[in-house]
């Protein structure tokens, strides 16, 4: 019996995410040139990086180098980016011709190099040969950027050449690594003569060095458009997309303007089954996943239908996830959004069990609003056996941003490989019209701290002060000191409140500063004893007195004062006076009572208010506050 669920309600998706530990931005980084740069893809680097492909149509200008699609008819090339662990750049390269070029897919090979495949329009440059219908070509590199090789799927000439279908709204190629360290790609190949053609899902599996070992095309009697293509447990393949064809082709196609389309081959390209689903409006599928009992799949993409099997839109454009048996069958779905445009691009399984989906959207869901008017990157994470929505995320700022694949990275946090064009929000600078941009996701730590400040207090000690924000199964928080800002140790712990989504405040009091530069470095550790280093601040402590008499042997009291004040100190011969706040001298009597030892007889219409005691000679100079009431 098919189900079907309609994620949007308030109460879903703010009261589960209260119980949940969210993804939060670790870094973000903007890459790109004084044009137009668009990720299609990304994968993680041995060292810990990120690379991610797309295009540019720069050339020269802030990251972008040299560019040959810039040279042509101002079409694109092939922009692979390389940063590091931290977002920085390391390198970018750019392949192509004089024409449209697009790298849309990318993946780690068994030997560590990276297999990069997308569409080309050009016939000279890296797609020399290459016919004018269009064909694909696929990038090898080594980690440092080398070229190891390149390979050219040709396109033909004239209505009967071969022709692979650029990347557009509805299709793009994709390369998968096997796990016998060959690839399996998927793409759109037009089949047929004009009038008698049309688009179809087109798939080969290559050897480790990239050799064709066959190749097979799959659809219906219309145009048909291939996002995805991945490697299932029986040792077959899924692939999935958008297609026109009619329900007498396609079982369960024709609904609308574009349904999805879902086909399953086995390990030597024979088809198990293919499945149309849809509504009366527009619905393609960008992504899939096997799930996790290796039972059936996932299918996440967008649709704007309003009936059908696909039906009962929440808005303009949904994020939507097909859940499927292994025999393609629909077990349900599930829409979730707002009342504007929203979409899937691409979804992983997280090392916590959780599902993530990534795409674009523009809609108020929930308590969540947009970070700007246009669209934003969007993150859903869900339950992988209810579906229902543990939390979701808003990424972005006033321009438009969006996401087309999330990793799950080796260090248990998450990639997401975007496009911004936004230059406020959570992206801080834009190179240009669209950038590359790079968005690494961590869980938060077991506390975020607010301020942190050291200041000298009434007593000339360094008091340092901090508070935290919020804190999640925190055991204890360290102060530790140093000289050089290299070598800490402790001076205090304190116990943390474990638990707290409001300020907490701390403090802690120095009685022993050293003279001159002062650190203070706040360690702390969680319920399981791991520890994590948190903020530094530093103080110059120069203290008034610099005689080699310790600061506490200058005291005044009692504190706070009503008729007189005790003074004692170790300075000869020393003047000593009464400030006010607005650091005016005010009138007193003096009588040495000792050696070292004076009483200030305050006059009586003294003002109540804070006042210095200032005790100098000609070597050094001693003051403190005081309260007179």
């Amino acid at each position: 019996m098919l189900k079907s669920l309609s994620i949007f309600t308030v109460f879903v998706l703010t009261n589960i995410s209260l119980f949940a530990q969210e993804f939060v931005i670790n870094w973000q980084k903007t890459h790109g040139g004084e044009r137009n740069e668009v990720v299609y893809g990304g994968a993680e680097t041995s060292d810990g990086g990120f690379i991610m492909v797309g295009s540019t149509n720069s050339k020269n200008s802030f990251d972008v180098k040299d560019s040959r699609g810039f040279d042509g008819t101002g079409g694109n090339d092939f922009w692979i980016a390389k940063v590091s662990v931290s977002g920085a750049l390391v390198w970018s390269k750019t392949f192509g011709g004089s024409k449209d070029d697009v790298a849309t897919s990318i993946v780690k090979t068994s030997n560590n190099e990276y297999m990069i495949l997308g569409t080309t329009q050009s016939t000279d440059g890296d797609a020399n040969f290459n016919g004018v219908n269009g064909g694909l070509l696929l990038i090898r590199l080594k980690e440092n950027g080398d070229l190891v090789s390149r390979r050219l799927f040709a396109g033909g000439n004239g209505s009967s050449g071969v022709t692979y279908q650029q990347v557009n709204s509805f299709s793009k190629p994709t390369i998968r690594l096997l796990a016998d360290g060959q690839f399996i790609i998927g793409a759109t190949r037009l089949i047929g003569v004009n009038p008698f053609s049309g688009y179809d899902f087109y798939v080969a599996k290559l050897s480790t060095f990239g050799d064709t070992l066959w190749e097979k095309t799959f659809g219906g009697g219309l145009e048909d458009y291939m996002n995805d293509i991945i490697p299932t447990s029986d040792g077959g393949y899924l692939m999935v997309g958008g297609t026109l064809s009619l329900e007498r082709d396609i079982s369960g196609a024709g609904q609308g303007f574009l349904d999805f389309l879902v086909i399953k081959i086995d390990g030597a390209g024979r088809q198990v089954w293919e499945k149309g689903f849809g509504g009366n409006s527009y619905d393609v599928a960008f992504s899939a996943l096997e799930n996790i009992s290796k039972t059936g799949f996932y299918i996440v993409g967008e649709s704007s239908s309003s009936n059908g099997q696909i039906g009962n839109s929440l808005g303009e454009k949904d994020g939507i996830i097909l859940n499927l048996d292994k025999n393609g069958l629909l077990v349900n779905k599930y829409h979730f959004g707002g009342k504007d445009n929203d979409g899937f691009y691409s979804v992983v399984r997280g090392g916590d069990g959780l599902l993530y989906a990534a795409g674009t959207s523009q809609s108020t869901i929930g308590l969540v609003k947009p970070k700007g008017p246009i669209t934003d990157v969007w993150l859903m994470a869900l339950n992988e056996g209810t579906f229902a929505p543990v939390y979701h995320k808003l990424f972005g700022g006033a321009d438009i941003d969006l996401a087309r694949q999330v990793i799950y990275t080796s260090k248990k946090g998450l990639f997401l490989a975007s496009s911004s064009r936004s230059a406020d929000g959570d992206a801080t600078l834009n190179r240009g019209q669209s950038d590359f941009w790079a968005l690494n996701l961590s869980l938060p730590p077991p506390i975020i701290f607010g301020r942190f400040q050291a200041f000298l207090n009434n007593n000339q000690d360094i008091e340092l002060a901090w508070t935290t924000t919020f804190e999640q199964d925190s055991k204890s928080i360290f102060v530790e000191k140093s000289d050089n800002n290299k070598d800490f140790f402790q001076k205090d712990e304190q116990f943390a409140v474990g638990t707290s989504t409001g300020i907490v405040s701390y403090r802690f009091i120095d009685r022993n500063p050293v003279f001159g530069q002062n650190y203070y470095r706040l360690r702390y550790t969680d319920v399981g004893n791991k520890s994590y280093i948190g903020p530094t601040v530093s103080f110059n402590y120069s203290p008034l007195s610099t005689t080699n008499d310790p600061i506490d042997k200058f005291k005044i009291y009692p504190n706070p004062a009503t008729e007189y004040i005790l003074i004692e100190t170790f300075l000869d011969n020393p003047t000593i006076q009464l400030i006010d706040a607005k650091g005016v001298g005010v009138a007193f009597e003096l009588e040495k009572t000792g050696d070292s030892s004076y009483k200030m007889i305050l006059k009586g219409d003294l003002t109540m208010g804070v006042y210095q005691v200032v005790v100098a000679n000609q070597i050094a100079k001693q003051t403190k506050k005081i309260i007179v009431n």
